[in-house]
């Protein structure tokens, strides 16, 4: 018995329909394949590509370490190498981006923590939002480099995905005229990182003009979103056998606009490893600063890594 006409056309035109969209799914797997393969990364010069040569040092080093973990507060902020000779453990600077939000960077070394680690993290704020994170700066931080995935909260999977038409333009645009992957005449580059990933560019004065302090410590005191995570991230860091500890990110004396001793309280009682820093401690004068309110340039660097030092040899030792 034959089947009605509209029947078999039905059923023509549904196999026409799959068909059609596994051939566009396809397609648009080889145009991304090739798009990752042959058009990513373009950005492997810049400031924020130095995040590749910190989580290689990171990931070669089988005895046991100290990881100094934040935003671009921590990357101008200490000399690794004082550190490393003080404690005779190799460090390893992870600082980068505040952009990228408070938990990208302890994301992404969460692999590579090991037995006897030291994890220092000196957040330049308390407060947590999964809109903090630009998106089309992850981008360009991460580009083809599937290892640094792990630092985007999942959370921010959508964001991602809505903020890579913006990159892929940009990329694209760098690669037909063949102007990406370098850098010329700026400060800013990967190559002004040192070995230990420390933001090593020569700044021996403060370029803060007059009171634009730029970013400054805020007054925000801690998010309990942020807490949660910290408090969870201690607890997988004892499960691999090291330590936890935060410590402060320079605070501007003259933007200085919040009780300390009651943030300091608060800090103590929310979290559940040791802040082993006084806020207090870590306030300096204009002249420590290189050009925003987080960023310390040589003379203040070398006096916050001393003073990084001192609280470190206070719960470990020498």
């Amino acid at each position: 018995m034959f089947e009605p006409f509209d029947n078999i056309n039905t059923g023509v035109i549904m196999k026409l329909k799959i068909v059609f969209a596994a051939k566009v799914i396809l397609f648009a797997a080889v145009m991304l394949m090739l798009i990752f393969q042959c058009v990513m990364p373009q950005y492997t010069a810049l400031y924020n590509a130095a995040i590749i040569d910190k989580y290689d040092r990171l990931s070669s080093l089988s005895q046991p370490k100290i990881i100094l973990v934040g935003d671009s507060n921590v990357a101008f902020g200490f000399y690794s190498e004082l550190i490393e000779e003080a404690f005779d453990m190799p460090v390893v600077n992870f600082g980068l981006h505040g952009s990228l939000g408070q938990v990208f960077n302890t994301n992404v070394i969460k692999g590579c923590i090991s037995e006897g680690d030291i994890i220092v993290i000196a957040p330049a704020g308390y407060h947590y939002s999964t809109d903090s994170m630009d998106c089309v700066m992850a981008w360009l931080t991460i580009e083809n480099h599937f290892k640094l995935w792990r630092g985007i909260p999942r959370e921010n999977y959508k964001n991602m995905l809505s903020a890579y038409p913006t990159y892929l333009k940009r990329v694209l645009g760098l690669f037909v005229t063949n102007t990406g992957n370098r850098i010329e005449d700026s400060p800013w580059g990967r190559v002004d990182f040192n070995t230990y990933g420390d933001y090593d560019h020569p700044r021996p004065e403060c370029r803060i003009v007059d009171d634009n302090y730029s970013q400054h410590f805020s007054s925000e005191t801690l998010d309990g979103q942020l807490g949660m995570y910290w408090n969870d991230y201690n607890r997988y860091v004892l499960s691999k056998n090291a330590v936890l500890y935060m410590s402060a990110p320079p605070i501007l004396g003259e933007a200085l606009e919040v009780d300390l001793d009651s943030m300091q309280r608060q800090l103590n009682e929310g979290l559940e490893f040791p802040m082993i820093s006084k806020l207090s401690d870590y306030v300096y004068p204009l002249e420590y600063f290189y050009d925003t309110g987080f960023h310390m340039n040589d003379h203040g660097r070398a006096v916050r890594t001393q003073q990084l030092i001192d609280d470190l040899s206070a719960v470990i030792g020498r």
